[in-house]
């Protein structure tokens, strides 16, 4: 009896760390994706900055700005995933086993969005930030 359970914890472990990996590729290339949108709104809106950077904008309100966008853009999808989350564990709870999402899972989860929005944002933010307002406005 002690070897089987033995077994089933290492399976367990095995299963674990599977998912582990999985969850971290997944937000690399979440953020990745964020990224890109990130880039796209900062080439799209080059005129809005060269504007208000020419109307006095400072480099640091444009990057919080750029920064705020994708943080939410992350938040929000961590959002949504913590309630597709909560009804997976209803589900599994239901019809299999008991399962539940814990307040600490949803914090931790929270932070890891706002982090992924912040390091996926920061980049596009910066280039936005760093634009003359003179080469932003001849953009076309």
């Amino acid at each position: 009896m002690d070897s089987l359970v033995t077994m089933f914890n290492n399976v367990m472990g095995v299963v674990l760390l599977i998912g582990m990996v999985i969850t971290g590729i997944s937000l690399f290339v979440g953020g990745i994706g964020v990224m890109n949108i990130m880039f796209v709104s900062v080439t799209e809106r080059t005129r809005e900055i060269g504007v208000r950077k020419a109307i006095g904008a400072r480099r640091r309100v444009i990057l919080w700005q750029f920064l705020f966008e994708s943080c939410t853009i992350c938040l929000v999808g961590g959002l949504l995933g913590l309630v597709l989350s909560y009804g997976v564990a209803e589900a599994i709870n239901r019809f299999l086993m008991p399962a539940s999402v814990s307040l600490p899972i949803v914090i931790v989860a929270i932070g890891v969005s706002l982090v992924v929005g912040m390091a996926s944002g920061l980049i596009p933010a910066w280039r936005a930030s760093r634009m003359r307002p003179v080469e932003a406005l001849r953009y076309e």
